[in-house]
């Protein structure tokens, strides 16, 4: 043949070259086409079958068992580590893969989601092959023990469905396969950490009695009085600023950790907990705990618990919210009332004294040094100069004749409230200088002097 070629002109031989390529080339297209056919018919066969079923419209339950009936369960995940957590009384707690407290709130959402998950399709009711659907191989699989029927059942999920809207599920011991809404994957796939207890701080914060903070440029003590409100020792014991101690006890609340670094203090060196950044000494319920924060990696911090075993990690915010200067810490309100709730007002003036009482429809009367009737406004716009009144600096000192306040010229008592609650403050006037104080503050306050005329003209008003 090679012979009868060579005989063949010039052109004819072109022309043969031509035509096998072409067939070659059009070989490759049939093969291309045929391979994208099969393609999208298996997406297709995939696609369609999540519609095709009258069942998939039922919002069937995946299990009617309620989460208080759940006894234990078991997440494994795909080539990782499983993780077993059992019901102990009223609590939970981690058996394997090591024996940890739980995490409450994470445990109940994920029973949560278990007793309300519902079957969004029936995908297949005899599958032809699992590995389809990412069943093969589960990637979690979650088995569940209960006190009431089914006393156990198994959970298989998959792949997620082409439209992402979905995942793949099977029951063990029921052959179909099931799509369930995506949020239900993420709800059972979880980690050792996702459902360990997190709690920085294990003392409760309405428990909290005392809280020390040592930064390396600040400290301060914060105790709480025996009526329950908290004080800022300095010493002496003054008025915290309630708002702020509140902020940093729920923050304490809140503080959870970031990540584990450790299983236990055996090299706690290295994390720079030798030269802390930050001290949080805890006590409360009978109980004391040490929170330590040592070297910085990234946006975070190691720290420890001395009520704890592990290494862990907590986000930078918490050396900010904690590293406070003494002096924003204390009270700035002289009064706490609200307007509307005094019933009473006592005002010691250098012009003498006077008592002013609301009376039934809101009105207001003199009570002291003689009876009459007063007007309303003016009254309100006192008691509003005086609940402005605030603490602009606070000087140095524990002399209150320093501060004019042994003998104060002014004196204001306010009586308000269900409970008959009183508030009094003493105001003294050193040169230009105005200072406050309320009655048992071992501390003087400065306050403005503009604050301070203004309480006067509402009294000249009067």
């Amino acid at each position: 043949m090679c012979a009868r070629q060579a005989m063949q002109p010039p052109h004819i031989n072109r022309c043969l070259a031509a035509m096998k390529k072409k067939y070659l080339n059009t070989l490759l297209a049939l093969a291309l086409l045929a391979a994208v056919y099969a393609g999208f018919t298996y997406w297709d066969k995939r696609k369609a079958s999540e519609t095709k079923s009258p069942a998939s419209t039922t919002q069937e339950k995946l299990f009617a068992v309620e989460s208080s009936h759940v006894q234990s369960f078991t997440i494994k995940p795909r080539g990782g580590e499983a993780v077993n957590c059992q019901r102990q009384g009223s609590s939970w707690a981690i058996l394997e893969p090591q024996k940890l407290p739980a995490d409450s709130s994470a445990i109940s959402s994920l029973l949560s989601s278990l007793s309300e998950a519902t079957i969004d399709q029936v995908v297949e009711q005899k599958p032809a092959n699992l590995k389809d659907f990412g069943l093969d191989s589960p990637a979690v699989t979650l088995d569940v023990t209960t006190d009431t029927k089914p006393q156990s059942f198994e959970l298989r999920l998959g792949d997620e469905t082409p439209t992402s809207g979905g995942v793949y599920a099977q029951v063990a011991g029921n052959p179909r396969v099931l799509t369930l809404a995506s949020y239900v994957k993420s709800a059972f796939d979880k980690k050792l950490f996702d459902l360990r207890d997190k709690r920085a701080a294990t003392i409760p914060a309405g428990q909290l009695q005392r809280l020390e903070v040592q930064a390396k440029a600040k400290h301060f003590t914060l105790v709480k009085n025996p009526e329950g409100v908290w004080d800022l020792v300095l010493p002496p014991a003054v008025r915290a600023d309630r708002f702020e101690v509140e902020g940093m006890v729920s923050r304490l609340e809140g503080l959870t950790m970031q990540s584990m670094a450790a299983e236990d203090k055996k090299n706690t060196g290295k994390y720079g907990l030798g030269a802390p950044e930050l001290t949080l000494k805890l006590s409360g319920a009978g109980n004391t705990q040490t929170i330590t924060l040592g070297k910085k990696e990234g946006e975070r911090y190691y720290a420890v618990n001395s009520a704890l075993d592990p290494v862990f990690t907590l986000d930078s915010s918490v050396v900010t919210e904690f590293e406070k200067d003494p002096s924003d810490l204390r009270a700035k309100d002289l009064f706490t009332f609200s307007t509307f709730e005094v019933k009473r007002l006592e005002a010691e003036t250098p012009s003498g004294s006077r008592t002013f009482e609301r009376q039934p429809q809101n009105k207001w009367k003199q009570t002291a040094p003689t009876m009459k009737d007063v007007p309303t406004d003016k009254v309100e716009a006192l008691l509003g100069k005086l609940r402005d009144l605030r603490a602009e600096s606070f000087p140095k000192g524990e002399k209150l004749e320093e501060f004019g306040l042994a003998k104060p010229s002014y004196r204001f008592k306010a009586q308000f409230g269900d409970k008959n609650e009183t508030e009094t403050v003493e105001l003294g006037k050193v040169g230009e200088h105005v200072y406050a104080r309320r009655e048992h503050d071992a501390l003087a306050s400065e306050v403005s002097k503009s604050a301070f005329d203004d309480i006067e003209k509402a009294l000249k008003e009067l």
